[in-house]
């Protein structure tokens, strides 16, 4: 009986079973992603969705069937299809793989860069709009084929779908003078 106590008060001042343990960092990143109830926060989650490299955010700013019964179209900036062939029928299964292949090019700990300048909008009704931007994207990459800057404009159509959320649903590039485009950089990275 009496190796059966030390045993047991042996067990107990070892354990510690009644301190507090150090808490455990969070498994997932936290992203500034929030419900785009306004377009503001629609371009504000585009541009965030690209600088924390997230594509779940990235595609939750883009049009979905089951919520909307609009298809996504891309037009792609002029020269940019005969130069790439596979943005003749771009859809969101293409700006999937152009993310994923995006974020694999890009430096580790060195965000994507979207600057959206000179905004215009056009309100369509008061569920959808035309958003008109100048924009000028900044990838850091090693990789001296592909060019660090994409500058144009962009021309988005937006609806607001069944959850009370802003999608892109049109999405039409513009390119501005000889910089690359968003387009060019799309087709190369598909």
């Amino acid at each position: 009986m009496r190796y059966l106590i030390l045993i047991i008060m042996m067990l107990l001042s070892g354990c510690d079973l009644l301190t507090t343990r150090t808490p455990e960092k969070p498994v997932s990143p936290r992203t500034n992603f929030i419900p785009a109830t306004t377009p503001p926060i629609l371009f504000s989650n585009l541009k965030f969705s690209l600088e924390e490299k997230v594509l779940e955010n990235y595609l939750s700013c883009f049009v979905d069937t089951a919520f909307l019964k609009k298809k996504f179209v891309f037009t792609p900036s002029s020269g940019s299809v005969s130069q790439y062939s596979s943005l003749i029928n771009w859809n969101l299964e293409a700006e999937r793989q152009f993310f994923n292949n995006l974020v694999a090019i890009i430096k580790k700990g060195y965000p994507i860069t979207l600057k959206l300048t000179n905004e215009l909008s056009t309100p369509l009704g008061s569920d959808s709009a035309v958003y008109h931007y100048d924009y000028d994207l900044t990838i850091p990459t090693e990789d001296k084929t592909i060019p660090n800057e994409y500058i144009g404009s962009a021309q988005f159509k937006i609806y607001n779908d069944s959850r009370n959320q802003w999608v892109i649903a049109e999405w039409q590039d513009i390119k501005k003078e000889n910089n690359p485009s968003w387009s060019e950089l799309k087709g190369r990275l598909y």
